[in-house]
């Protein structure tokens, strides 16, 4: 598996998302990619410049990024990602492709590293990597408004954790949303992992706005209590009637991480009017993980 986790600088909003993305990765022994999106400059991606001729000062005059690409490497050799004997961060093993450039680090379990800086839109840019390496999952801060909010969600074609209000003092909980969809049970999987990663209780909740409950819901309801007794964690189910998008935020509060599926169908349809997921992801005060199928 491959999880992206874009940084936008060195701040600790950015250090707590990428403890979270490292945390995470560990968990499912995933490949992981840090990208930095910075301002577009002098044009060294394109190849202007041979890299390995310039020192790291020299670097960070024409591309300040590198020094977000420094710091990205020493935030994870203190979070334990790589092995203790990792050698300095070193300009020179730097490769330019594509629009991009990259720098692969060794990983402590087997698992690969790769510093990544690309240059323009973030939007524009984000989706570019996820096209040009397919990802398993997208690790981002929270959009700056619901427009863009539901432009990530749409045109990034991962499953997309967005890191809102993310206290790493605080003692999370899974809220995990179920329902019938494709995407639930991948959904499951995922948040079972990341329960076992934090150590956190797991509330699964099936929400229909009916008060009798459809077959496939209480199948999936079923379903969700097999999988995480087999699995031995800590959690409870409930069925609830309600608006589901309001339902999950009222049991999420602020110190929940949602998990749910990332909707299938029709695309211009979900252009226009949004989804579930959607509404959810642009209203929640917490994390939230939505998981392709």
């Amino acid at each position: 598996m491959r999880f992206l986790i874009a940084v936008k600088d060195t701040s600790p909003e950015s250090k707590n998302r990428l403890k979270i993305g490292v945390t995470i990765a560990s968990g499912f022994s995933a490949d992981l990619s840090v990208l930095y999106i910075g301002k577009k400059s002098s044009s060294i991606i394109e190849g202007d410049i041979a890299l390995t001729r310039y020192s790291l000062s020299e670097w960070n005059i024409h591309h300040p990024g590198i020094e977000v690409l420094m710091w990205a490497f020493e935030s994870i050799k203190e979070f334990g990602f790589l092995p203790a004997e990792t050698a300095e961060f070193d300009p020179s093993n730097l490769i330019a492709e594509s629009g991009r450039i990259r720098m692969v680090l060794p990983q402590s379990s087997g698992e690969k590293i790769h510093l990544i800086l690309r240059e323009g839109d973030l939007l524009s840019e984000l989706h570019k990597e996820t096209q040009y390496r397919p990802y398993e999952l997208s690790i981002i801060g929270a959009p700056e408004n619901n427009r863009m909010t539901h432009k990530y969600i749409q045109f990034l074609d991962t499953s997309i954790f967005i890191i809102k209000n993310f206290d790493p003092s605080w003692n999370y909980k899974i809220l995990l949303c179920v329902d019938d969809s494709a995407a639930t049970k991948r959904a499951i999987m995922f948040g079972a992992i990341i329960s076992r990663q934090f150590n956190a209780h797991i509330h699964a909740i099936t929400v229909s706005k009916n008060k009798t409950f459809g077959k496939g819901y209480k199948n999936a309801s079923r379903w969700v209590e097999k999988y995480l007794r087999m699995l031995k964690l800590s959690f409870n189910v409930s069925m609830i009637t309600g608006n589901p998008t309001d339902v999950f935020l009222r049991e999420a509060g602020d110190n929940h991480i949602i998990v749910m599926g990332k909707a299938s169908g029709n695309e211009f349809i979900k252009f226009l009017k949004g989804s579930k997921p959607i509404h959810t992801a642009q209203k929640a005060n917490s994390p939230i993980l939505l998981v392709k199928s």
